[in-house]
């Protein structure tokens, strides 16, 4: 008995840690949105077939067209919008990356991070805060002063220019 599940596990990693190289990119678009290869087309079709999809995308903070690092995911919830696919990226623990270690700090605090990736090397992000307590006046109209104008002004998303793939199973 066993040996039969040891034998069992050991085919089920296998498979698993195999499998997990199985994927082949079918577009890739540069930082100004062009694509470097493959198709919108054919990605669209392979997720209308139902293909899971790996989303991959490069940051160039210093706008030097070389990437500083890169971040890989499965794509969760996917949007086909006219051309263009979008993916929402669930909510991380927001992480600092240090270059020169190098190494990526967790925040030491319950900071999230989320965003939406598009084909069109567009990535729309913000961080995650605990809800604001607004107060209101007696006609139920938000009073907006400006300590809350500076936080609502701090949750408002950024747009990044990346460099995107887009993986599917081979």
């Amino acid at each position: 008995m066993r040996t039969t599940l040891l034998i069992l596990f050991t085919c089920a990693m296998s498979f698993l840690v195999s499998g997990q190289g199985n994927y082949e990119i079918v577009l890739e678009t540069d930082f100004d949105g062009l694509v470097v290869k493959g198709s919108k087309e054919k990605l669209i079709e392979l997720i209308r077939e139902g293909n899971p999809v790996r989303i991959g995308w490069q940051l160039d903070f210093n706008e030097d067209k070389e990437p500083d690092f890169d971040h890989w995911m499965d794509a969760e919830f996917i949007t086909i919008l006219g051309k263009d696919v979008f993916t929402q990226i669930r909510n991380i623990n927001a992480q600092i990356p240090n270059v020169d270690t190098p190494q990526i700090k967790i925040i030491p605090n319950n900071l999230m991070w989320t965003a939406i990736l598009g084909t069109n090397s567009k990535l729309v992000n913000r961080f995650v805060y605990e809800d604001l307590k607004i107060e209101r006046d007696s006609l139920g109209q938000a009073i907006i002063t400006d300590k809350i104008q500076e936080e609502l002004d701090r949750r408002e998303p950024s747009t990044w220019k990346v460099a995107t793939f887009w993986a599917v199973p081979k």
